[in-house]
């Protein structure tokens, strides 16, 4: 990953259930603040069950939370020269993480997975899920386990303004050569064209147009130096194929758009990228949802 200057995250929070699959998203969070020179604020919520407060109840939560703080304070006492700083919460989950990420002014939130399937799939789970939906700041799902800094990231985009953010949320993070803008293209009447072969290769090129005019018209001149891949079919399905061959860092996404490709990711066929594709997911709120939150 390179990038310069105060566009940079200066304060990330990791979400944290302290269980070992956490690790990946711990490990990433420690060399992101490490690179950026970011503080690192970890969240941690009390798994107490909602019964009355009396006196039996509020020992057992107080011994939770004794807990949390000192396998947070192990954890993190060693990491050397980045600032950091712990939150031990009672609430439902997502909305602590939310609350924090809030009132601590964090620019990202890095966040775990829940597991695998049978099939070896990635589970999202339901925190991190309510968290990428509800978030104002963008959130990173881990995945990969952190042997070096990213190389590089593939950005989701559908050409509409809204999907904008997420392209320029990665030029914050990353030299524009080391992004490639990825769409995929619908042909509503390819079933019906005379010369089906010509008629693909047409909207090919045109899709190809439209992406380098959205370069364009988001990165100027730089936009040249971004790569490009075209694609014809379901954009969530595609999308996970192409990371998965290519052996790709990341994915960026947005959660906006014409065609909505994180609502589809976020709906019925989430596993087609958030819990089937084998590198980390950042996801971008749009301009307009961070601004309406």
């Amino acid at each position: 990953m390179t990038a310069s200057g105060a566009s940079l995250p200066r304060h990330i929070l990791l979400a944290t259930d302290l269980s070992a699959r956490c690790d990946r998203a711990q490990d990433r969070a420690l060399e992101l603040a490490r690179e950026w020179q970011a503080k690192l604020t970890m969240a941690h919520v009390l798994d107490v069950p909602s019964l009355p407060d009396d006196e039996e109840v509020k020992p057992d939560a107080g011994d939770a939370r004794g807990r949390a703080l000192g396998l947070m304070h192990r954890e993190l006492k060693d990491i050397g020269d980045v600032s950091w700083e712990v939150e031990v919460r009672e609430g439902r989950p997502s909305d602590v993480v939310l609350d924090v990420a809030r009132e601590k002014g964090c620019d990202l939130i890095v966040t775990g997975i829940a597991g695998r399937d049978t099939l070896g799939r990635f589970l999202l789970g339901s925190t991190s899920l309510d968290v990428v939906q509800h978030a104002e700041a963008p959130v990173l799902v881990v995945k990969s386990r952190c042997h070096a800094p990213y190389r590089g990231a593939v950005v989701a985009s559908d050409l509409s303004p809204a999907s904008g953010s997420a392209l320029e949320e990665a030029t914050r993070l990353f030299r524009p050569s080391q992004l490639t803008l990825f769409h995929a293209f619908d042909m509503p009447y390819r079933a019906f064209a005379e010369e089906r072969r010509d008629y693909e290769d047409a909207s090919g090129r045109m899709a190809l147009d439209e992406m380098r005019s959205f370069l364009t018209s988001r990165l100027g001149p730089a936009g040249g130096e971004v790569g490009v891949h075209v694609a014809y079919g379901d954009p969530a399905t595609l999308l996970a194929e192409y990371a998965a061959k290519l052996d790709i860092d990341l994915v960026v996404g947005g959660t906006n758009g014409r065609t909505g490709i994180l609502g589809v990711l976020l709906g019925s066929v989430a596993a087609a990228i958030l819990d089937e594709v084998p590198c980390d997911v950042l996801i971008v709120p749009s301009k307009g949802a961070r601004q309406a939150a």
